[in-house]
């Protein structure tokens, strides 16, 4: 459904994001990368850890 959102969020589009625990969760940080997600909204705590994740995956 997350894929879904995101496919169609971009045809018609709009920046798709995810926030919270689920956008701060590092086991995920990948797939959403990957699914091609646009925005990860996480607190100030989780940003440095988030970043490293992406800049790795790249």
């Amino acid at each position: 459904m997350i894929q879904m959102v995101i496919e169609n969020g971009h045809k018609g589009g709009a920046w798709v994001g995810i926030c919270g625990e689920l956008g701060a969760d590092l086991t995920l940080t990948d797939t959403f990368v990957e699914m091609g997600i646009d925005e990860l909204s996480v607190s100030p705590s989780c940003i440095l850890p988030i970043r490293k994740k992406i800049r790795e995956h790249s």
